[in-house]
């Protein structure tokens, strides 16, 4: 791993690359037309605290609130994990986004226009890459649903809707789309739009014949032939990927075909229907999840809006850190099968740990959301749902369905089923809470549960962890926590105090801090800041400074903002960095001496290191008189 100073001067190379191309003057704009409580409160809740607002990380998994957004500050900052800067590093960090883009996002949401003023070959190629794989799907789902609406060959795609209780306004609010069977209606839809076949590669909407041993094969086309088509959508809105359901039931491939990952697309970071449903989430404190796209529409369409679907896989940390961050409790509503309740079980055994209470909506046997629905009204399901009951009475209640008897031995065999759900709590009181209440409605006596439970939990600490868990890369959080606590406590006094201040920032500035910046080790922080055109008067300045810099960079100076600010003022900075000089001094006549102390110097050098280590030694003499003096009575580390 590297060293905190060969981190903070990568970084700095890092931040003045990605700084040039858009102009400082365009960021500070940006930044000041952007209210940055508004911009997280719509991901994460916010409750007022004080002058900030607190809410749970949408960066890491915990339950007590320590994410802080400070509006007078303009940043974000979190006590648990170390996550923190600017809107832009937000918008960067939360949706995956360089941060030309990000800037570019909250520019086009306050009215400003962004333009580049120095070209970056790679990062220009990258950005023109997402832009043409956005503009593919994006005309791609209009086609589609230009078909579905208005052309014959979709009339089939029409008709299974209509059995489906879907009109053509529903099919209208969510852009659903019919895909031709026939090749050549590809290829006039993209000589009209100018669409390459390499760009509907890279896309997912082509796909590639693989080649055989003749070299035969090898050839795009269409991965949808002959489907109803739904766009999937990211948290903003644009259309990044899609997914084609069969309409024959004789067609050869899955129920489902959803696109691949793509550089737009990572299905175990999506959810169906989000970008609609994620203020209503919000608003209820509570999420539905479904397992299809019809049934998530049917579902919003009858009124339940807080729902969301997965993408035809099981739910995976990503998908639980999103739902965190807007409610705290899920009701699961898939189908009543074998498939739908073990569905269940892997979603409990994933949300569970990340602070969310989980209930099961249970279904009448055969039924799922769709066909419930239409047969029984949009009251039915609400009921249902309503009255869904937490996951480990969901449990017992099917397995007592499934089981002959009631007595001892199946009680216990039932309890021993459902201890592996309650191992799978983290917390103490909850653990003690689930103990207590499946020992009352299985009649065992709680001693024995808990033994249960106790196994559980310690095969599942001893199972061997995977290789992907092993590998887990260091967050950046981690690096800047590091890093902060790296540094010269001499230092810090004096970043800190230069961060607060403008008289000792300005100061700072004027004083020459070349040679101690270059040769005390932990002065990386203090030196960016020495460099930058950070002025702690203007909250935009300090924005756009935090903005600019590389992500563990700009969470190491969130932390420092955070903390409270020192006590000292001016002559307390001069007196830390008179501290830092000695410290300085110090190394350099350590090293000197070391050199005096090699067999291989000739005379004449060893009669000059001599004459230096005097030097340094009366230097270093006057540097420890000048802080012991009686006006720099603050004690400070040397």
């Amino acid at each position: 791993m590297e060293s905190p100073p060969s981190l903070a001067r990568c970084a700095l190379r890092s931040t003045i690359n990605s700084m040039g191309r858009i102009p400082e003057e365009t960021v500070n704009q940006v930044l000041a037309a952007t209210d940055i409580v508004a911009l997280i409160g719509r991901s994460v809740k916010l409750r007022r605290a004080g002058t900030n607002f607190l809410g749970l990380c949408p960066f890491h998994n915990e339950k007590t609130p320590s994410f802080n957004v400070s509006p007078a500050r303009g940043t974000y900052h979190c006590f648990g994990c170390g996550a923190g800067g600017s809107a832009i590093r937000f918008v960067m960090e939360h949706d995956g986004l360089s941060f030309v883009e990000a800037v570019k996002r909250l520019g086009d949401a306050a009215g400003i226009r962004i333009e580049e003023d120095v070209w970056d070959a790679n990062a220009e190629a990258e950005a023109k890459q997402r832009a043409l794989l956005l503009k593919a799907n994006k005309e791609a789902a209009a086609w589609f649903h230009l078909l579905l609406m208005k052309h014959q060959i979709a009339t089939p795609a029409r008709e299974y809707l209509k059995s489906r209780g879907i009109n053509g306004e529903m099919a209208k609010r969510w852009q659903m789309g019919y895909a031709p069977e026939n090749r050549a209606f590809y290829r006039e839809w993209m000589a009209e739009h100018r669409l390459s076949e390499q760009i509907l590669v890279d896309a997912g909407i082509f796909s590639v014949a693989d080649q055989d041993e003749h070299g035969r094969g090898g050839r795009s086309y269409p991965r949808w032939r002959h489907r109803l088509m739904f766009p999937i959508r990211n948290d903003n809105g644009d259309v990044i990927a899609f997914s084609g359901r069969i309409l024959d039931p004789e067609q050869k491939g899955g129920k489902y075909v959803n696109s691949p990952e793509t550089a737009l697309f990572n299905k175990s970071r999506v959810l169906f229907g989000f970008d609609k449903s994620k203020r209503f989430i919000s608003k209820a404190g509570q999420a539905i999840i479904c397992e299809g796209q019809i049934d998530m529409i049917m579902i919003f369409e009858a009124g339940l809006q807080n729902v969301v679907a997965g993408q035809g896989t099981a739910f995976t940390e990503q998908h639980a850190k999103m739902l965190k961050r807007l409610c705290n409790e899920v009701i699961l509503c898939y189908d009543s099968d074998a498939a739908g309740r073990k569905a269940a079980e892997r979603a409990f055994e994933l949300l569970s740990p990340h602070g969310l209470s989980v209930r099961v909506a249970a279904l009448p046997q055969g039924e799922d959301p769709d066909s419930l629905i239409r047969e029984q009204g949009a009251d039915a399901l609400r009921s249902i749902v309503d009255a869904a009951p937490e996951f480990l009475e969901h449990q017992i209640r099917h397995l007592r369905a499934s089981t002959k008897g009631e007595g001892m031995v199946e009680r216990v065999r039932m309890a021993e089923q459902v201890a592996s759900a309650v191992a799978v709590y983290s917390g103490v009181a909850q653990r003690v809470a689930a103990v207590n209440k499946v020992a009352k409605l299985l009649e065992v006596p709680e001693e024995e549960l808990n033994r249960m439970v106790a196994r559980v939990a310690k095969n599942q600490n001893n199972a061997p962890k995977s290789e992907s868990a092993a590998q887990k890369p260091i967050r950046p959080e981690e690096d800047a926590k590091k890093l902060v606590s790296a540094q010269n406590p001499n230092s810090m006094l004096l970043c800190q105090l230069a961060l607060a201040d403008n008289e000792v920032l300005f100061w700072l500035r004027e004083t020459e801090c070349e040679e101690i910046l270059s040769e005390v080790p932990g002065t990386e922080l203090l030196g960016l800041l020495w460099r930058s055109r950070y002025d702690p008067s203007n909250e935009v300045s300090r924005t756009t400074f935090m903005s600019g810099l590389e992500r563990g960079l700009e969470a190491a100076f969130s932390m420092l903002l955070a903390r409270k600010r020192p006590p000292g003022d001016l002559s307390d900075a001069m007196q830390a960095l008179d501290a830092l000089n000695v410290t300085r001094l110090q190394n350099l006549l350590q090293r000197t001496k070391g050199r005096l102390r090699l067999q291989s110097i000739s005379a004449k050098e060893m009669e000059d290191l001599q004459h230096k280590v005097m030097e340094l030694n009366a230097r270093l003499k006057e540097s420890l008189d000048r802080l012991r003096s009686p006006q720099n009575s603050r004690p400070l580390s040397s």
